[in-house]
């Protein structure tokens, strides 16, 4: 077997990737800030029942802000990571148009959980239920003024449920191939970033560079991302940190094949899965590792 077939991840981990985020929330936390927030939803539906519009405001605010920060809440300490998948790249697609590569290594993004989605659905639905009706309240009573407060307060909680529909389709998409899932896609003639409503194709030729950021100093929450320098456009800084594999190789991926033209044909084959198969092994046992040895 020769050395190629052997070789590690070509490029150190960038400075301060380690997995080092918060721990998990334990299903106590989440079960207390549950019966936290249906105390606080049916406070403010008996506000609004007995026509108290001020208290009515104030805990439809409490439950919106309470169901946003649970729907950003930490899931838990690093997930297990998968490595790409050699996929037909029509597959990607609506079968609109001809892509420029047959095969593909598809890095899938889980760009939103259904945690996530349903908490914003939830809490922008709630609380801008209990707005409405206290805006009903005040119209009635001919107090106009309260409508200056309530009214931008409802289009918060109105962008909410946007965010919540949004986070839920983009779950949907993320949960099967037969969805037209998200994430990034590398083949011999570039890479293809997939979105929910389009496909941005970039050639490799037009890639000048690409290089990582470095979280800040200390960070233990930063994101991960990479810098695309192209040419004539203003460089494109790529976050990593939602997709299945482990953003170190994502970066290597997206490096290595800029760098190295003569080996680009290795691509949309078995060889450059292989590759990057293995490099997904390493950096799933390297990264734990270097984070235990600095806890």
């Amino acid at each position: 077997m020769s050395a190629d077939t052997e070789d590690p991840i070509p490029y150190p981990l960038p400075a301060n990737w380690d997995e080092r985020g918060m721990g998990a929330v334990s299903p106590v936390a989440y079960a207390f800030i549950a019966l936290t927030a249906a105390a606080l939803l049916l406070l403010g539906v008996s506000c609004a029942v007995r026509g108290d519009v001020l208290w009515t405001v104030f805990w439809a605010v409490c439950f919106g802000a309470l169901m946003a920060g649970l729907s950003v809440s930490r899931e838990g300490p690093p997930r297990r990571y998968r490595g790409p998948a050699l996929i037909n790249a029509v597959a990607l697609t609506r079968a609109d148009r001809e892509p420029p590569d047959s095969w593909v290594h598809f890095f899938r993004q889980n760009l939103a959980s259904w945690g996530l989605g349903w908490a914003l659905l939830l809490g922008g639905t709630g609380s801008g239920t209990l707005l409405v009706v206290a805006g009903m309240r005040v119209v009635e009573r001919d107090a106009g003024g309260w409508l200056l407060l309530i009214v931008p307060l409802a289009l918060a909680a109105a962008v909410l449920v946007l965010c919540g529909v949004i986070a839920l389709v983009a779950a949907f998409r993320s949960a099967s191939f037969g969805r037209i899932p998200l994430g990034i896609s590398l083949g011999r003639a570039g890479f293809s970033r997939h979105y929910l409503d389009a496909i941005e194709v970039v050639p490799w030729e037009q890639i000048r560079a690409v290089s990582a950021l470095a979280r800040e100093a200390g960070s233990t929450e930063g994101p991960r991302r990479v810098r695309i320098e192209r040419e004539g456009r203003e460089p494109w800084d790529l976050g990593l940190d939602d997709y299945t594999a482990p953003p170190w190789v994502l970066y290597a991926a997206l490096r290595y094949w800029q760098e190295h033209p003569e080996r680009r044909g290795e691509l949309s084959g078995t060889v450059a899965q292989q590759r990057l198969e293995r490099w997904c092994a390493e950096a799933s046992a390297a990264v734990p590792r270097r984070t235990a040895a600095r806890s």
